[in-house]
């Protein structure tokens, strides 16, 4: 049943994509919306411009509070706060408004809450937008409406009050977005992953993880828990649901790898769902985020062929690993959303050509020198931004390293060092914000310089 909030006073905190999407539902369904941020009005429609927002906004909010002005409010005004993930809900003004009894929850709470049927949430520290479009993909090949939502760029709130009672969203949820679930029981909750990363909003890793682990026990209680055999926090988290473990069979795995194919048990009995050779996506984080979807899958639906179907028909993710050009023998690979040292070690990990590493940006308070032990493939490195000096620092001894003040400068640099046979890859280990508005603008530019060089798509 959907929530009533007709004649609802809620006040948005955070005017993003995010924001505004929660605002527009809340809105349509009769609440009097409050758009408020820190930003002044300036900086918001240069947001929303930027973003391609105008639209929406204009449907989002019956007033707007900027420039801090939300925090004068008198708390008897409103009736809830609705977060956007770059809000810490940890901020005093907000710990007024509770002390008040006001609830606060974030965008992907309330979006939940308009949900007629059944969904998948996935999180982990690498590989969730990836995994998050190939579970969706998956289910849409067996006729479901699967839209692939969160986190990775549409928010669940675009979309929640649309979907019938037979639709499976999957929702891509950061540790941002989980720090503020309350209600919400996804059928089946997967995390992929975890490695240290947003050190710079938490006090510590524990604190990261913490916020992960809110999942694991938000699953519904007749839904599934699905985590790595080689993720030890996730293994430890207490759960709701059945537990499902994807990777080593030795370990109680009912999705791995074996022989050169992706195998699952399913009621007893393993099933060989398709050949390694016959995914597109052959490096080996993809592998395992093939194995992972595998297995989230397993209690939703008992179609092993349209299973196997969706594995091997699903293309990949912009950004990711994404080959945007070549020029001669020299490829240019864009995995812009690597922004955390975990990502970089994991793509780098057997690396099956010699690369020219495109890295830096701005920090999330990360130790570089895990990537050392990961240089085997790489013959130069090319920093760019606020922490190319200290990644440098921490390869210094191990693998050639030169600055470059910008993207095209960068790419241009390392096309040079890579001819004749390397692969030019942008796989940054940090936030894109010192230099650009989000990694897919970062994206963007390399693409644009590899193309200026003359490199042309396949």
């Amino acid at each position: 049943m959907m929530p009533d909030v007709k004649d609802h006073t809620l006040l948005i905190l955070g005017l993003g994509r995010s924001g505004c999407a929660a605002g527009a539902l809340l809105r349509r369904h009769g609440a009097r919306t409050i758009g408020a941020d820190d930003g002044d009005e300036s900086a918001v429609q240069r947001r929303w411009s930027r973003e391609d927002l105008d639209e929406l906004a204009g449907t989002a909010f019956d007033e707007l509070k900027v420039g801090g002005s939300w925090q004068d409010l008198d708390p008897t005004s409103m009736d809830a706060v609705v977060l956007s993930p770059g809000v810490p809900p940890t901020i005093p003004a907000l710990q007024r408004l509770r002390q008040a009894g006001i609830p606060v929850h974030g965008e992907l709470e309330w979006a939940s809450r308009f949900l007629a049927g059944r969904s998948i949430a996935v999180t982990g520290t690498n590989g969730k937008s990836t995994t998050t479009a190939w579970l969706a993909h998956i289910l849409t090949t067996m006729g479901i409406t699967s839209p692939a939502v969160g986190n990775l760029g549409t928010p669940l709130a675009a979309v929640a009050d649309t979907l019938g009672p037979e639709a499976i969203p999957v929702v891509e949820c950061s540790s941002f977005q989980l720090e503020t679930i309350d209600t919400w029981r996804p059928s089946v909750g997967l995390v992929l992953n975890l490695a240290p990363d947003h050190l710079d909003r938490y006090p510590d890793l524990a604190g990261y993880y913490e916020a992960k682990a809110r999942l694991a026990t938000k699953v519904h209680t007749d839904g599934a828990f699905v985590t790595w055999t080689q993720c030890p926090e996730a293994l430890q988290w207490k759960h709701t649901g059945q537990r499902i473990l994807f990777g080593d069979r030795e370990a109680g795995a009912r999705s791995w790898i074996a022989d050169e194919a992706i195998w699952i048990s399913k009621e007893g009995r393993d099933h060989r769902l398709v050949s390694l050779a016959d995914i597109a996506l052959q490096s080996p984080p993809n592998l395992l985020n093939a194995v992972a979807a595998a297995a989230a899958v397993q209690p939703l639906v008992d179609d092993l062929d349209a299973l196997a179907e969706g594995l091997r028909s699903f293309r990949g993710l912009s950004y990711r690993h994404q080959l945007v050009g070549r020029l001669n023998n020299v490829r240019f690979v864009d995995d812009t959303k690597a922004t955390n040292v975990h990502a970089v070690c994991a793509g780098l990990d057997g690396y099956p050509t010699p690369v020219v590493l495109i890295v830096g940006g701005r920090g999330k308070g990360e130790d570089y020198t895990p990537l050392r032990a990961v240089m085997g493939s790489v013959r130069h490195v090319v920093t760019i931004g606020e922490e190319g000096p200290a990644i440098a620092q921490a390869l210094q001894g191990i693998v050639p390293c030169h600055a470059a003040p910008g993207m095209k400068e960068a790419v241009t640099l390392a096309a040079d060092l890579a001819a004749p046979d390397a692969t030019v890859l942008l796989s940054p280990a940090c936030a894109s914000f010192d230099m650009f508005a989000s990694y897919r603008e970062r994206g963007l530019a390399f693409t644009a310089a590899a193309r200026s060089l003359g490199a042309q798509e396949d």
